[in-house]
């Protein structure tokens, strides 16, 4: 009888040691608080909820405190729906030189956030085998899209009113037929505090890739070397 109770104990210890691994190690923190201060003095500012995209809040924090953001423009404004920005080219083609899992449900995260109106999310390349390419762009929900949870991860929510009203007068600069602002809006700065928490991201590195020679520079190289002997 001894034994065995021994042997409850111990199964119940190592449950709980179980449970213990599973507990984001951000179970206790309080929610970074994220603001996004424009060229014209204008700021935005949001929650960035650990619970439901630790990572994703991670990396951003990361970004936005080591200075990416500084200078850069919100590049694609689509009215009523929604602003993106965080490309250092300001064309949507840049990222930080790594990518981050997509916390969102149809990549196997939980996520309970939802694109509504001043949600903040990150961008990724399209298509069903990308979910993990989310790197430093972000968009910024001026109209609610319940339509793309699980397919992006969200992990901010506007904080005030004001933040709303600056989101608004982005959003409302006309735009030419590829949603490019015929005006660009810029970035001053983006700081989080983490009220003195570390946040750590995991992240994968993006492998360059070697350019392609074109016939041209493959004719050009020949006719180098011709010269040459």
């Amino acid at each position: 009888m001894k034994r065995l109770a021994i042997l409850l104990a111990i199964l119940i210890l190592l449950l709980a040691c179980a449970g213990c691994q599973k507990r984001s190690p951000y179970a206790d923190a309080p929610d970074p608080v994220c603001t996004i201060t424009m060229s014209d003095g204008a700021t935005m500012r949001f929650y960035l909820h650990l619970q439901d995209a630790p990572n994703t809040v991670a990396a951003f924090t990361q970004l936005a405190n080591g200075g990416f953001y500084d200078g850069l423009q919100f590049f694609k404004v689509v009215p009523g729906v929604l602003i993106q920005s965080g490309c250092p080219n300001n064309d949507g083609t840049g990222n930080a030189g790594f990518t981050i899992r997509g916390e969102f449900s149809q990549n196997g995260v939980h996520n309970m956030l939802s694109h509504l109106r001043g949600t903040l999310s990150m961008a990724r390349l399209s298509g069903d085998s990308n979910y993990d390419t989310a790197s430093s762009q972000f968009f910024i929900m001026q109209g609610s899209y319940p339509e793309y949870d699980g397919e992006y991860a969200a992990f901010g929510t506007a904080m005030d009113a004001a933040t709303l009203d600056t989101l608004d007068k982005i959003a409302s600069r006309a735009v030419d037929a590829g949603y490019v602002p015929l005006e660009r809006q810029y970035i001053s700065t983006i700081r989080v505090n983490t009220h003195g928490i570390e946040l750590t991201a995991v992240t994968a590195p993006i492998e360059e890739k070697e350019p392609r020679e074109t016939p041209e520079a493959e004719q050009e190289e020949d006719e180098q070397n011709e010269a040459q002997e």
